[in-house]
């Protein structure tokens, strides 16, 4: 059963999403418990997300015979999922509401209810990349209120939506030949396979970018290392003939990213 919830929550998305957050918020000046605060609200929201995600496409993964998702096996009844997913939700929310009060615990819950929109309505239309655009840009929106009581300068917003619907594009890329012939028709789907992979190297470019510009202020080295970043990904993820590389390259770009955001706020 812990195995099946484990591969159901989408875990490498769920604990590099949850790592990048944390981080970031480490970086803004969230210390002590309430760090680890933000850890779990983020860490219950993703895991939401991702046993939602598994529990309503149940039906399609059992069609499609998807020998890696826990419901098409048996290894766990889509019910099961079902309340995992609102449990963790109502875990998020909670925490989020000890964190921010009612308005940062809305945009926390905000963020949660957007990917479940994804899930059950987006996620095979051509507006499937809308929800991650909106879910990352709130993101730094919450942490930012939650420890400040203001918003987050609006090029984070950006960065932080850019790279969002980016990672969406290099996850879906390697289903996509499943997703069409099982009737799924989102925005990877429709472009086709050249095209999303030019869309999600160009959105990470846009958002490296803005990021370089950004921090170039502080040290002239960091726009140097969002560059390499970007550089070293893109290279990765167009060599390897690993299944997953783009996304993987995408989340080390996104890791040395997280990095800079933390030298360049700490030098506000």
């Amino acid at each position: 059963m812990i195995r099946a919830l484990v591969r159901a929550s989408h875990f490498p998305p769920t604990v590099a999403v949850t790592t990048i957050a944390t981080a970031y918020a480490a970086s803004l000046g969230w210390r002590g418990v309430g760090l680890l605060q933000v850890l779990f609200t983020v860490l219950f929201s993703q895991l939401s997300v991702g046993w939602s995600n598994d529990a309503f496409d149940a039906p399609l993964d059992a069609q499609s015979g998807r020998k890696d998702k826990p419901t098409a096996v048996g290894a766990i009844a889509p019910r099961i999922l079902w309340r995992a997913a609102v449990l963790a939700a109502a875990g998020s929310a909670l925490l989020s509401w000890r964190l921010a009060g009612w308005l940062g615990c809305a945009i926390a819950v905000g963020a949660t209810a957007v990917a479940w929109l994804y899930n059950v309505a987006l996620s095979r239309t051509i507006w499937s990349w809308l929800p991650y655009a909106i879910a990352f840009g709130l993101i730094p929106t919450f942490l930012t209120y939650g420890l400040e009581h203001r918003a987050p300068a609006t090029w984070i917003i950006a960065v932080f939506s850019t790279f969002g619907v980016s990672a969406h594009l290099a996850n879906a890329l390697p289903d996509l030949d499943s997703d069409r012939s099982a009737g799924r028709s989102g925005i990877c789907v429709r472009l086709g396979a050249k095209r999303t992979s030019f869309t999600c190297w160009s959105l990470l470019g846009i958002g490296s970018v803005i990021l370089a510009l950004q921090t170039r202020h502080v040290t002239g080295l960091l726009p140097g290392f969002v560059g390499a970043g970007y550089l070293g990904a893109f290279a990765y993820g167009k060599r390897s003939t690993r299944r997953q590389a783009a996304f993987q390259a995408l989340l080390a770009a996104f890791a040395l990213d997280a990095i800079v955001f933390a030298i360049a706020v700490r030098h506000r």
